[in-house]
């Protein structure tokens, strides 16, 4: 049963790094029903384009809100049914409970309950059937079978968890921002493939392996940066906000940890199958950094035109950013069939790595029709995979209705909708947005609700 175990182990190790290919991207419901598309003036564009930061912020442009508030009903709903008091005997929670099942503990990290789920993640059951012959070994995942990929299968962004902007004189603001860059590349080689898709044999003298490249790194970068508006509108500075607007920030990057692994994972089957037992194939290695800090420079740009109602915008993010870990550490891990042992072997420590961030491309777009029409959309591409938003919302008096649909990074196509009420200086918003946070292709819909103050 070695083998089962073995092979068992490689589905985790497949589904393990697995995360949401874009995840709930914002607190407003406004969005959601959008589709998640930013609107310039009125969404998070500046934070990755520094032109915004000159254009003057108009909360009441066509519905925007000052600022939104959640209302967590999904955390509610969860909370319900798994109390706190009682976690550590919650089978989500405890993987000796036979009702344990992985993929809804994934589901649960990469999508968090924030929000309603009115359909919830696919969560196929972790029942494996087995089937043993003298020369033959079959893994049927069942219901499984569609979390594993058919081709490559990659995840990675550079985001910027906090942008905290300080104090600034004429155009110049100072601040500090946390960067976080993650990139996650895994191959299943055929044979591999098609035991745990197809629920093919194990075969006797073959290789199963699956061929990873992860990479992490995050940190603090203090920034200086400047916008301005480069032209003006016909009727001069004052009177709108048209004009040419341009913008730019320069980052001394503070990494405060890195790793990376690399190599294939998996086991070699003899002849026949259960004539010995298989030995594991594991050739990894590991990179890491021994020193807290790495040190480099890098910039953004930005550049946004206003006229009237239509506005455009373009940033690009990261440029040149090389960060130098002064101090890391290379270990090979290797397996060994004679003797059944793993070695680790230190190949070099105390030497200097270099990584790179990844350039951003941020492009975004709005025209405001009226008092009451207003569309949008933005592309993002922050590594692997680009992704864009195009959504709508049309006003009527107290009342608003909101469509939208993006293709995320996996280029699978989603879909929001919702709509919301004003009165006076509030306003309650609802969203709903669909999204698909594991490998299935299927989506799951989750529903958003928000106070918005004016």
């Amino acid at each position: 049963m070695r083998i089962g175990v073995v092979a068992f182990a490689l589905v985790l190790l497949v589904l393990a790094p697995v995360r949401a290919a874009h995840a709930q991207f914002s607190f407003d419901a406004r969005r959601f029903g959008m589709g998640g598309v930013s609107l310039g003036r009125d969404g998070s564009v500046s934070r990755f384009n520094p032109a915004y930061r000159a254009v003057k912020k108009r909360s009441g442009l066509n519905g925007a809100p000052k600022i939104s508030i959640p209302i967590p009903l999904g955390l509610v709903d969860f909370l319900q049914q798994h109390p706190l008091g009682r976690l550590r005997y919650d089978p989500m929670f405890n993987p000796d409970s036979a009702g344990f099942n992985p993929i809804a503990l994934m589901n649960l990290i990469t999508s968090p309950p924030i929000f309603y789920d009115l359909k919830k993640p696919p969560a196929p059951t972790n029942d494996v059937e087995f089937t043993i012959g003298k020369n033959a070994f079959v893994m049927d995942l069942g219901q499984a079978q569609v979390l594993i990929p058919e081709q490559e299968f990659g995840l990675g962004s550079t985001s910027r968890v906090l942008d905290i902007p300080g104090p600034g004189f004429a155009g110049f603001h100072a601040g500090v921002m946390w960067f976080l860059n993650y990139d996650i590349g895994m191959t299943l080689d055929d044979s591999l493939r098609r035991v745990l898709k197809e629920a093919d044999s194990v075969r006797a003298n073959s290789v199963y392996s699956v061929r990873a490249d992860a990479l992490g790194q995050s940190g603090i970068a203090p920034t200086l940066s400047y916008s301005g508006r480069l032209t003006h509108g016909a009727g001069g500075a004052d009177s709108s906000d048209d004009g040419v607007y341009l913008g730019g920030a320069a980052h001394y990057y503070l990494g405060a940890g890195y790793a990376r692994g690399q190599g294939p994972a998996g086991f070699v089957t003899g002849t026949p199958v259960f004539g010995t037992a298989p030995t594991p194939l594991l050739d990894d290695t590991v990179w890491t950094s021994n020193k807290a800090f790495a040190t480099g420079f890098g910039g953004d740009v930005g550049v946004a035109w206003i006229s009237g109602p239509f506005e455009v915008g373009f940033g690009v993010n990261d440029i040149g950013a090389t960060l130098s870990w002064s101090d890391t550490k290379v270990q090979r891990f290797r397996y060994f069939s004679a003797g059944d042992s793993l070695s680790t072997e230190l190949v070099a420590n105390h030497v200097p790595t270099r990584t790179k961030l990844p350039i951003t491309y941020v492009a975004n777009s709005a025209i405001r029709m009226g008092t009451g029409t207003t569309v949008g959309g933005d592309v993002v591409n922050s590594g692997r995979g680009t992704v864009i938003h195009v959504g709508v919302e049309q006003r009527y008096t107290v009342f608003a209705i909101r469509g939208g649909v993006s293709r995320d990074q996996r280029k699978h196509m989603q879909f929001g909708f919702g709509g919301g009420l004003r009165f006076g200086g509030l306003g309650l918003d609802v969203g709903f947005w669909t999204h698909s946070p594991s490998l299935s292709e299927k989506r799951a819909m989750t529903m958003a609700t928000s106070i918005s103050i004016y």
